[in-house]
């Protein structure tokens, strides 16, 4: 009897591919129903997009134009408003009571102004894009035109009170030439009205406004100069009576000189000295005739001053805003036309 083993062959079993076929198809469909989910999400966002850009485009941007085109007019009306109240005559307080509507229908236009600007913002939340770039010029562009139209509202009635007799500015007190009877005591009297107006253009340089706060700057520097030269006419007046007194003095010398028959060298040096003095009082003459000529021409250049910071000023700035304004809700519009079209 053998003790050998024999081998035994294994006979491959023959596996059931049915499953992994199956769960292959399963997972090619749920591809594709997930591409197809991504394409019609991607499609859906897209649409959207489009809406979004569309109601920028239309609703959004009309609206802020309706809403930033009652600002202008509601300031207008309130300017005219304090002022009339001012001129009737009315402290600074009674013109503001009696022109707070105008001045709440400047803030109602305002607010709604801003408040259609922020729904033109939230149709487009990216600012990395090119709509969002343009966008946000756009923004930027209304923001300094709120901020420019509140802050001539509000500063107006210091600038307005700055030459009214009842007014803490006292501006009006700079121009007291028929008012003294020196130059000594029209320059005291208008170091003395300078301090608190010079003070009040301080304050007005705070403005919001740039207008006013130009206004501000160079009246502030004509003040200054207005002092400079009414203190260099005082000091010409106060010479020139020296010199009056000294020339006097001279005559007495000279007719002394000749009753004595006087040596040649003390007439001579009675007129080297009378010499000298003439010298100095047309020194003294040239200075006083500049400061003099400097000072009336600020004293005529204040009504033009101010008169400018609306008739300029103020234009030259509103007519920037309505330039700039459209050009950006054009370039606005434009790279949205493009998006639209892609």
């Amino acid at each position: 009897m053998s003790n050998h083993i024999p081998e035994t062959t294994a006979v491959p079993v023959r596996r059931n591919r049915r499953p992994v076929l199956l769960v292959i198809g399963i997972l090619l469909v749920v591809l594709v129903i997930a591409a197809g989910t991504l394409v019609a999400m991607n499609n859906l966002a897209a649409q959207q997009r489009k809406e979004g850009l569309s109601l920028l485009k239309e609703d959004r941007m009309n609206a802020l134009s309706e809403a930033r085109d009652k600002i202008q007019p509601a300031v207008n009306a309130y300017l005219a408003a304090y002022k009339k109240a001012r001129n009737a005559p009315a402290s600074r307080d009674e013109a503001a009571r009696n022109s707070q509507k105008e001045k709440d229908d400047v803030q109602q236009a305002t607010e709604s102004a801003r408040a259609a600007l922020d729904n033109l913002k939230a149709t487009h939340g990216s600012s990395d894009d090119t709509v969002g770039v343009a966008l946000q010029q756009l923004v930027e562009s209304h923001d300094g035109y709120f901020g420019y139209m509140e802050g001539l509202v509000n500063s107006y009635p210091q600038f307005e009170g700055l030459f009214r007799e009842d007014d803490a500015a006292g501006c009006n007190g700079l121009f007291v030439g028929s008012k003294a009877a020196s130059l000594r005591e029209r320059q005291t009297l208008l170091a003395k009205a300078a301090t608190p107006c010079r003070k009040a253009a301080e304050e007005l340089k705070q403005s919001n406004n740039t207008a006013y706060q130009e206004f501000a700057r160079i009246f502030d520097a004509k003040v200054a100069e207005l002092e400079v030269h009414a203190e260099a006419t005082a000091k010409g007046e106060e010479s020139y009576a020296e010199f009056v007194r000294l020339k006097d003095d001279f005559v007495k010398k000279a007719d002394d000189a000749e009753a004595r028959n006087a040596p040649a060298e003390e007439v001579q040096k009675i007129a080297d000295d009378a010499k000298a003095l003439n010298a100095k009082i047309r020194y003294n003459r040239s200075d006083f005739d500049f400061a003099a000529k400097r000072y009336l021409a600020g004293v005529k250049e204040m009504p033009s001053l101010v008169e400018e910071v609306f008739t300029k000023g103020v234009a030259d700035d509103i007519k920037h805003f309505s330039t700039v304004i459209p050009l950006r809700e054009q370039v606005l519009k434009g790279v949205v036309d493009v998006e639209l079209t892609e």
